[in-house]
């Protein structure tokens, strides 16, 4: 996330471009990110949905799970996974969290939009397509189902959010700290993130072209992540840096960064990408986390 906007920023790649494809393809790519760039910046190129019709969008592609032993409405836990879709590693965390006895719903947030897995590494994963600003537009729509849901504590939700994920969620809570949802939506509704009492990211984008800058986040809802020391998808001290200003703004962010661990750390099926290692160790403890945040969120409001 997103790398082909990070390769052209470096002149040395820039010239192999250069030579290995031509000027003209070069020339090309530059004009299509120029253009995406300005699109997406602008929202001319964003699609704009009422909430009702952003619930239809998405209706066909969330999977809501409760925890076996349920005597009434449950706290729950909706999932955003990373730019290439869901993986394994929301299944793993979506275990631990019904283990826990809390519900998840899990957020398909590409197959709705006909974004397909080489869509997705060639287009969502390079900043070509689907900005967080987009993206969050689908947080406020999730939360109108939950809240239609009566196996669903709706007054107790967690936002978690991987990569991408991470980034659409720290867009919503910008967003929301405005009084706002995502400018996809319109009308706006009346309290995006109704319910929400925790937001977790994990190695979330956090450079260009996220809008969010940590200086207007809602002061009710914590904010928790972990980083990846190594991580060169999503760079850490990108996060540091926004998380820094939130807290100058007084609003704290609880964040670590986990010493020698990559980005998508916790993924037990990540893709051939030597930049992100598997740690099985790293995975249990981050989930074995989301865990203790989601009890000490919900504790004193059952």
């Amino acid at each position: 996330m997103p790398n082909l906007v990070a390769v052209l920023h470096r002149p040395d790649m820039t010239m192999k471009l250069l030579l290995r494809g031509g000027a003209a393809i070069a020339a090309l790519t530059l004009t299509a990110l120029a253009a995406s760039a300005t699109g997406n910046a602008s929202g001319v190129t964003t699609p704009t949905r009422s909430l009702d019709a952003q619930v239809e969008l998405l209706h066909d592609h969330v999977e809501t799970r409760l925890p076996l032993a349920t005597t009434g409405p449950v706290p729950t836990v909706i999932m955003l996974h990373g730019c290439g879709g869901l993986r394994q590693v929301q299944l793993a965390y979506a275990e631990d969290v019904l283990a826990a006895g809390y519900g998840v719903i899990i957020v398909d947030s590409l197959s709705p939009r006909g974004i397909d897995r080489f869509g997705a590494m060639s287009q969502v994963c390079t900043a070509l397509r689907l900005w967080g600003q987009e993206r969050a537009a689908d947080i406020p729509a999730v939360i109108a189902m939950a809240h239609d849901n009566p196996a669903i504590d709706a007054d107790r939700l967690a936002l978690v959010g991987w990569s991408h994920g991470g980034w659409t969620v720290l867009e919503a809570l910008d967003f929301a700290a405005e009084g706002r949802a995502s400018p996809a939506i319109a009308p706006q509704p009346d309290a995006p993130l109704d319910g929400v009492r925790l937001a977790v990211t994990m190695y979330p984008y956090c450079g260009f072209p996220v809008r969010a800058d940590g200086r207007a986040f809602p002061d009710h809802i914590p904010l928790r992540a972990i980083l990846a020391e190594r991580d060169m998808i999503a760079p850490h001290r990108d996060c540091e840096r926004l998380f820094d200003r939130s807290d100058a703004a007084g609003i704290a962010v609880d964040f670590e960064v986990w010493d020698g661990l990559t980005h998508a750390f916790d993924e037990p099926n990540p893709p051939p990408d030597p930049r992100i290692e598997y740690n099985a160790g790293a995975a249990q403890r981050a989930r074995a986390q989301l865990v203790s945040w989601l009890d000490e969120a919900f504790a004193d409001q059952g």
